[in-house]
């Protein structure tokens, strides 16, 4: 494995609130912007985008907003508003360009969300029903308010041109844990979307323990897999239970985090894991091709995520780990299973939780035109820039005019030499970080930050 990084950020000096964080990583690390936003208990849950090398690129707390912060299949940020229940469609530019409501009378649920080239937009939403358990089950309620779950595509328009309901095709006794006579049944709980390589949707339901597959048109259950109503053979492996994140990869091939809420069974213990299976639809069997248990058999109860990444690497992360008292962690491996990046956030404090629902690298950053200050004081002001204080230049900070020659900015933020070189020079002050308005290293930027050892930020602005 090559050489390990260690970096502990010292996320203060981008912004107080900023959630802290260790991390690990190689070269042989997916170089892809890092996004997450933590979640539960405490405030202190910005939506962050974060590099390779564990600097903060953007952070921001929108409140309720942020839930599922992912670059979707339209190449544009989606999340969930909790207090709107609606999807928010944002561009380069930090524009919202589009609020997407589930139709029909009922309210889109903040799992998953899918975002599609052709402006079309895939959610899902809970319906909950009163339902006369007592017809069903020895001493069940007959007012039980029981959970469906109802899939829609929506046209650009908002139009709603295929609508999918449990209540054809689910049964309520297909959950094998739920007290079924209790007053609310939540028994089905689905938590993913995706389509599958021939165009069919995928879900995951996580009270069922399973994986249905739907045809996009009819809204027929192709199959199903996991749980009571299995149809597959699991020929190497136990069975995935409370799971989340399907992800189709093609050829009949699936990827999931496989939250391992019954793994004792077979395992001795409860432990989680991303796995990989392929089906063979002709022997209706599931072979497990590929896993990765944490060295330190981690057990996530719920949320999580898991996605497999271009150079082949997959990104694992282990959103809950609470009862161990840990942040969430956030692994990268290698086809070998060799851990090559790594984030931890830090130890959940009291009544303030570290978890992270979903975990995604993306090619992406907003348009490097927006990047900059929003201090109206700043020479490098704008309205329609993103905040971030660190990229601020005021009256009197140090600008470049050469490789040797500096100077400051005077009061009407031109660059002017001085009489003295007002860069200090000290042999005890080592440059640690040098990177440009986006978080970039490597470059050659107009206007970089320096960052040295002794704790002072330098920002210069080089004039050619």
């Amino acid at each position: 494995m090559k050489n390990l990084l260690y970096v502990l950020s010292i996320v203060p000096i981008l912004c107080l609130a900023q959630p802290s964080f260790t991390l690990t990583t190689t070269e042989e690390a997916s170089t892809k912007n890092l996004f997450i936003k933590p979640v539960g208990q405490g405030g202190n849950k910005p939506v962050m985008i974060i590099d390779v090398n564990g600097d903060v690129l953007f952070s921001e707390n929108l409140g309720m907003k942020g839930w599922d912060w992912k670059v979707n299949l339209n190449n544009h940020i989606t999340y969930f508003d909790r207090q709107n229940m609606c999807w928010h469609v944002v561009d380069s530019f930090f524009n919202t360009v589009d609020t997407v409501y589930a139709q029909n009378g009922y309210t889109a649920d903040n799992h998953d969300f899918l975002a599609l080239p052709n402006g079309n937009y895939v959610l899902f939403c809970y319906d909950l029903q009163p339902f006369p358990m007592d017809e069903v089950v020895p001493g069940g309620s007959p007012d039980a308010i029981v959970e469906g779950v109802v899939i829609q595509e929506l046209n650009s328009d908002h139009e709603v041109i295929f609508q999918w309901e449990s209540w054809d095709h689910f049964s309520v006794t297909d959950n094998i844990y739920s007290d079924l006579t209790a007053n609310q049944i939540a028994f089905i709980h689905t938590n993913a979307i995706d389509i599958d390589y021939d165009g069919h949707f995928l879900i995951s339901s996580r009270n069922l323990d399973e994986i249905t597959k739907i045809h996009r048109t009819s809204g027929e259950v192709i199959w199903r897999w996991g749980g009571s109503q299995n149809q597959f053979e699991f020929v190497n492996d136990y069975p995935f239970t409370h799971q989340h994140c399907i992800k189709s990869l093609g050829d009949n091939k699936y990827l999931l985090f496989d939250n391992g809420n019954h793994s004792a069974d077979y395992m001795g213990q409860n432990i989680s894991r991303a796995v990989e299976y392929e089906l063979d639809l002709n022997s209706m069997t599931a072979t497990k091709t590929w896993d990765f248990y944490h060295p330190d058999s981690l057990f996530s109860p719920s949320i999580s995520s898991v996605q497999r990444l271009e150079n082949g690497n997959t990104l694992v992360n282990f959103g809950n780990l609470s009862i161990a008292e840990r942040g969430a962690v956030i692994t990268e491996v290698n086809p070998q299973n060799e851990i090559v990046f790594e984030l931890e956030l830090a130890p959940p404090s009291s009544g303030n939780s570290s978890n992270v629902y979903c975990a995604n690298k993306f090619d992406w950053f907003f348009d490097e035109s927006i990047v900059g200050c929003e201090n109206i004081d700043a020479c490098n002001y704008n309205t329609n820039l993103i905040n971030n204080e660190l990229f601020c230049v005021f009256p009197g900070d140090t600008c470049t005019i050469t490789s040797s020659i500096y100077g400051q900015y005077d009061e009407n933020c031109e660059c002017i030499t001085t009489n003295t070189n007002i860069i200090e020079q000290s042999c005890n002050k080592k440059l640690l970080y040098s990177f440009d308005l986006i978080g970039q290293q490597n470059t050659q930027p107009q206007l970089k930050i320096e960052i040295y050892n002794n704790g002072t930020v330098e920002k210069k602005y080089i004039i050619e």
